[in-house]
């Protein structure tokens, strides 16, 4: 569990794929918002703990349960998926619902089984290899080419602390918690009455048409893209998420 000090109520942050809780520490210092973020199943100091949906749902809801009322609740990329699972299965517990650069699942079984041997086989070459290489591997993918402008120092930072992950529990992530082995939640989009703040980058044309998708079917949601953003929009632009989530927190003066 990573916790950043600021002012409460806190807000429950879920990291994405490679990373740890650590993600978070630049956005809680730029909200000034007491931020906790659990590390993922599979991820930094829960690398040994079952990593499924289920589980990983379990484990969101028991760091939410003990304020003894519902808290916002945000995730980006991996996280998104799990916080939107969270929020579709516990809603009593999420007050608010950040979804930055989230996927609500592959609606066709056949597609969605292909990802699931994908995720395997990717997992596969993982535990076969060295996390340094994966990692190294992973942040060349086109969809974080945005990073680079952050310099030096932040990608050296951002990669260091993906390295506090194992290749196992990466491994174990990508089968037990990748987009094949996730639920659609397409279909239960309407269920949630909860405000939603959606985020995607505008440069991430995939996700940018999902978030699209998502804000139609949503009682209470509200869609930000970021002209100058790619899917990894925290770190790429992590001021103007850090304004849009405040704003959307203490709209018409009520702040939670």
């Amino acid at each position: 569990m990573r916790r950043f000090p600021g002012q409460p109520p806190p807000l429950v942050a879920l990291h994405g794929f490679t990373q740890t809780g650590d993600m978070y520490a630049e956005l809680a210092g730029l909200l000034g918002r007491e931020i906790i973020a659990p590390d993922l199943p599979g991820h930094g100091r829960s690398a040994g703990v079952p990593t499924t949906f289920p589980s990983a749902v379990s484990g969101v809801a028991d760091v939410l349960a003990p304020d003894g009322r519902p808290v916002p609740l945000m995730g980006y990329s991996q996280g998104g998926r799990v916080a939107l699972a969270v929020a579709v299965e516990r809603p009593e517990l999420v007050s608010h619902l950040v979804l930055v650069s989230t996927h609500p699942g592959i609606e066709d079984d056949i597609e969605r089984a292909a990802r699931r041997r994908a995720d395997e086989m990717l997992a596969a070459e993982l535990r076969d290899g060295e996390i340094a290489l994966f990692v190294d591997q992973w942040l060349a993918r086109p969809m974080f080419e945005g990073l680079d402008r952050r310099g030096d120092t932040w990608r050296y930072d951002d990669r260091a602390a993906r390295l506090e992950n194992t290749a196992e529990g990466l491994a174990d992530a990508l089968v037990g918690m990748g987009q094949g082995a996730q639920p659609y939640f397409g279909l239960r989009l309407s269920e949630l009455r909860m405000p939603v703040l959606l985020i995607a980058g505008g440069q991430d044309q995939n996700y940018a048409a999902l978030a699209h998708f998502v804000s139609r079917s949503l009682a209470r949601g509200r869609l930000s893209v970021i002209p100058d953003a790619g899917h990894a929009v925290i770190g790429e632009q992590p001021r103007v998420v850090a304004d849009l989530i405040d704003t959307f927190l203490t709209e018409a003066g009520q702040a939670v």
